[in-house]
């Protein structure tokens, strides 16, 4: 059935939808002006709160890199000073006090995350070893979880505790294509040789080789599999 038709004079007559509309909007904006006005003034006060947040622990990240940068320096000079026991000692405990003031001013973020390592490397070469095992756990639910495992083998390695230095050397054998893998199957090798497990060794230093036949270690690998093999 077709439409009637409906006249202009009639559209004239009839209210328009949009003004209506409108009209109701402002009518509203006119009876809650009070409410309207409290919430935007608490929504610019969120906004201006997040922004000084975000200001702040910017400038704290910046703050943060600029000394661990300085603690670098202080590590670097460590390996270079390597013969001369004092000065390289000296160096470390200088990086390392840097690194805690980098974890002073940022606990948050890269910087603070990259210092916990690195906090971790210097006890361990104080032969602080409760200390740097204690700075590398630190790390283990970040993304420098597979370092602070080799971290956590190495010091339980110089502490002559071989299963727990396995056990951690493992976790990083264990996942293909981890960059720590090979560290950590050698890692196993010799805590099975400390513990004159020599098929064991045998097998890591083989798993070692197999799993990459190019690596600059591997005419130690082989030697050492021939050795063990008598």
């Amino acid at each position: 059935m077709p439409k009637k038709k409906v006249s202009r004079k009639q559209l004239l007559k009839e209210p328009d939808e949009f003004i209506s509309t409108t009209g109701k909007v402002l009518q509203f904006l006119r009876a809650h002006q009070k409410q309207i006005f409290l919430y935007g003034m608490v929504g610019l006060a969120l906004l201006a709160a997040a922004s000084a947040v975000y200001l702040y622990i910017h400038w704290q990240e910046n703050k943060a890199l600029a000394i661990q940068e300085q603690a670098y320096q202080l590590y670097q000079d460590a390996f270079r000073k390597a013969g001369n026991a004092e000065a390289e000692k000296e160096n470390y405990r200088r990086a390392l006090e840097k690194l805690r003031e980098v974890r002073s001013v940022s606990r948050w973020g890269k910087a603070a995350e990259v210092s916990q390592l690195y906090i971790g490397n210097c006890h361990y070469a104080l032969k602080e070893y409760d200390q740097a095992i204690a700075a590398y756990m630190r790390c283990l639910d970040g993304p420098f979880q597979s370092m602070a495992r080799n971290g956590l083998g190495y010091c339980y390695e110089a502490k002559k505790d071989y299963a727990k230095a396995a056990e951690n050397y493992q976790k990083n054998a264990g996942e293909k294509g981890n960059p720590y893998q090979e560290e950590g199957l050698l890692g196993v090798a010799r805590c099975y040789e400390a513990q004159n497990q020599k098929q064991k060794a045998l097998e890591a230093y083989q798993k070692a080789l197999a799993e990459n036949p190019k690596s600059p270690m591997a005419g130690f690998i082989q030697w050492k599999i021939s050795e063990l093999k008598g």
